[in-house]
């Protein structure tokens, strides 16, 4: 099962898009992360999807971590996925290590080893420790027009953020 942790990130405290030309205050980045550390999940999913929607990358990975484990809302291993797809774009290596789990089982996409080892080796440098462990053991199952195509994708990678509103 993918990794779930707690991303508090320094300096962001709340999200704001214009709607409408009024300034309205989508959530509040802290109180989505407290609410998760107090276990009210269902809270945590008020305060953090509309930040999530908005583009920021730690809460994409935390939305996608509450689909992936069921917690506040039904387990849904596809919206997690999507949720997760967001959040690695960006540049989040826990949403890529999660993602490149994801494809090497099947769950909630395709499996694709190639993207499984695409996503371990992205999240090799500040991820989880264990993701060089787990990109060595998916290399090990790729053909080596596999491998090329997967070392091209992880070369030609570049976080994408996001435009906020």
């Amino acid at each position: 099962m993918p990794v779930m942790s707690n991303r508090l990130a320094a300096g962001l405290c709340a999200a704001v898009v214009m709607l409408g030309g009024a300034r309205v205050a989508l959530a509040d980045r802290d109180a989505g992360v407290k609410a998760m550390n107090a276990g009210d999940y269902a809270a945590a999913m008020t305060e953090l999807r509309p930040l999530a929607e908005a583009g920021d990358a730690a809460s994409q990975f935390d939305v996608g971590a509450l689909y992936d484990n069921g917690m506040g809302v039904a387990a849904d291993p596809v919206e997690a996925a999507r949720w997760y797809q967001r959040a690695a774009r960006q540049g989040d290596q826990t949403a890529m290590y999660n993602l490149a789990v994801m494809y090497e089982e099947g769950v909630g996409v395709g499996k694709d080893l190639v993207q499984a080892y695409v996503y371990y080796a992205l999240a090799v440098e500040q991820g989880p420790p264990y993701a060089a462990r787990n990109r060595d053991k998916v290399k090990g199952l790729l053909t080596p027009e596999q491998l090329v195509r997967g070392d091209e994708m992880v070369a030609n990678f570049k976080p994408l953020p996001e435009k906020r509103p």
